[in-house]
């Protein structure tokens, strides 16, 4: 429904599995049905601060993001970083101040519990409920099955691996998907 406030949430990360160091954390409301972008959220995190929480850095992914195309994001991840504590608790505020309902994000086994996971070693409550996670690639399945739908095919703005403009990204390709399925 439209009056619902979905929110796309995006991580950059040192891993794939929960406890990995979180690199950055990116938002956006938006609308599924219409495709509408609202408040933005972005903000860099503090590798020291993640590590001194006990997470951690897997080796292949610090090798992924070693390599040559992904120097633009690696600058952008270096601006004010934030501790983690911080980080999550502004996320907090963005979400609770946009009124979240929902929560996206791309696979239900990566930005979403990640991020809970981090809550819980910080002994926070994440500011969504369990049962309002949303995962971009079920409703990119159904989209697929209309025919009419492919989010390889939908045009992307911004950096790759920017946390904020892959949050974007994936926000339109939800629409479109939502949009293929209600057409049926």
């Amino acid at each position: 429904m439209i009056d619902e406030v979905h929110v796309m949430l995006d991580l950059e990360t040192w891993g794939t599995a929960a406890g990995s160091a979180i690199r950055s954390i990116g938002a956006v409301v938006f609308c599924p049905e219409t495709g509408k972008l609202g408040n933005e959220f972005y903000t860099n995190v503090s590798d020291e601060s993640c590590l001194a929480l006990g997470m951690v850095k897997d080796s292949g992914t610090v090798k992924f993001w070693a390599e040559p195309k992904n120097a633009k994001a690696n600058a952008q991840l270096a601006i004010d970083p934030l501790p983690i504590e911080e980080a999550v608790r502004r996320f907090s505020q963005f979400y609770i101040t946009a009124g979240g309902d929902f929560v996206w994000s791309q696979g239900g086994n990566f930005d979403e519990p990640l991020l809970g996971y981090a809550y819980r070693l910080l002994g926070l409550g994440a500011p969504w409920k369990f049962w309002a996670s949303r995962d971009t690639r079920t409703a990119y399945h159904y989209g697929k099955r209309t025919g009419r739908f492919n989010e390889f095919a939908i045009k992307r703005a911004g950096t790759y691996h920017n946390a904020l403009d892959d949050a974007k990204h994936q926000a339109m390709c939800v629409h479109k998907a939502t949009v293929a399925i209600i057409r049926g």
